[in-house]
């Protein structure tokens, strides 16, 4: 008699979830929660040192900051790490790509195969651990700037703080996301970039009453009901009503171009030309020293003029270096601002505008809109570094 064919719900069963174990090397499975120390070798090799006995090195190689491999390139990672390696490799949550060995003699001959390929080997102690970076413009449509190509620049700027050529007080990571929406990680991280628009859209009158509720329903409904408006965070939409007529207006005082009216609604339109990003710093989601924090804004808008973002790295290397010369011995970016405080941070920035603008201008409106930095406050930044 021929057996049943299994239903679907019993193969599903059969593939997910995978075991663990499943794809584990064996020497990974048999020191699995064994490790009891570690050893570095260099910026970019680690022995794991297991109660058995046994060692395993890990070789962290950096990827291209925007993360993009082709298929022969990963071809070629892979070869590298069943010939010397132990058939393993991992990717990071930084953007990077470990390969797994059982000798430092193989470590080093992997560390030699990779950087003859063009790739950088460090990032860990007190280093640049990565740059993450959303999509933008290859998949995304809400994109303001193209964070991929910031990020390759920023790469390119900050490798030898990655490969240990130039050591750090302690870990550093970088985010770059393409619009405020933040696809790229949180601002709770040492450095983050974020793309913004420089100006207020303009509202397509044409389109925008497929975005409204009919006009005899927009005549009677109260603001409050209308979520066009609503969405708005720091209500820069309002309505304008003259006798029957109701219109949408843009208060361009109050916008923080966060785009979230365009991600709602087609009638909304920046200008491509007008664009750039905004800087975050001090946030990090370690208990280590002062605990978690937020990012909080640096600057909050500079021009992204592509293809090397001059301003945009000159702006990120002489945060890290003024970092890198005051911070004590392992102390993050954030546990630094915390110990010397904000005002004196600026100060060793040079940037006393930046503080003077944040005492002088309301809250509600420390906007991206309301200050610029275009050559007036970063001329030395942009020309000098």
């Amino acid at each position: 008699m021929t057996a049943a064919a299994p239903s679907k719900a019993e193969r599903l069963q059969k593939v997910f979830p995978v075991d663990l174990e499943k794809f584990l090397p064996e020497a990974i499975l048999r020191n699995y929660g064994k490790w009891v120390d570690r050893k570095f070798h260099g910026n970019g090799i680690i022995e794991h040192v297991s109660a058995t006995g046994e060692r395993i090195f890990t070789v962290k190689v950096a990827l291209p900051p925007n993360a993009r491999l082709s298929a022969d390139t990963l071809d070629k990672f892979a070869d590298i790490a069943d010939k010397l390696g132990i058939g393993a490799l991992r990717v990071t949550m930084a953007g990077n790509i470990e390969f797994l060995t059982d000798s430092l003699e193989k470590a080093l001959k992997i560390k030699e195969e990779v950087e003859k390929l063009g790739f950088p080997v460090g990032g860990w102690g007190g280093a640049l651990w990565g740059i993450n970076s959303c999509t933008a413009y290859l998949t995304c449509t809400t994109a303001v700037v193209d964070s991929p190509s910031i990020s390759k620049a920023l790469g390119d700027a900050l490798k030898p703080y990655f490969t240990g050529e130039i050591p750090l007080p302690a870990k550093l990571r970088v985010f770059v996301s393409g619009c405020p929406a933040m696809c790229a990680g949180g601002t709770a991280i040492d450095i983050a970039i974020v793309g913004q628009w420089g100006a207020p859209p303009k509202i397509r009158e044409e389109v925008l009453p497929m975005c409204l509720p009919p006009p005899k329903a927009l005549a009677k409904l109260p603001e409050s009901q209308i979520f066009l408006v609503q969405v708005c965070p720091t209500g820069a939409l309002s309505l304008r009503r003259e006798g029957d007529k109701v219109k949408l207006v843009l208060i361009g005082e109050k916008c923080i171009n966060c785009a979230r009216c365009k991600e709602n609604c087609d009638a909304f339109d920046y200008d491509p030309e007008n664009v750039g990003v905004s800087i975050l710093v001090g946030g990090k989601m370690s208990n280590t020293g002062t605990g978690p924090r937020l990012g909080r804004v640096l600057i909050p808008w500079l021009p992204a003029n592509p293809p090397r973002y001059e301003e945009i790295v000159a702006v990120v290397k002489h945060i890290v270096e003024t970092w890198r010369q005051h911070a004590q011995p392992g102390e993050r970016l954030a546990d630094f601002i915390e110990r010397v405080g904000w005002t004196k941070f600026l100060d060793l920035l040079g940037f006393g505008k930046v503080r003077d603008y944040y005492q002088r201008v309301p809250e509600f409106a420390r906007t991206f809109l309301t200050y610029r930095s275009r050559g007036d406050v970063y001329p030395r930044l942009r020309d000098g570094i």
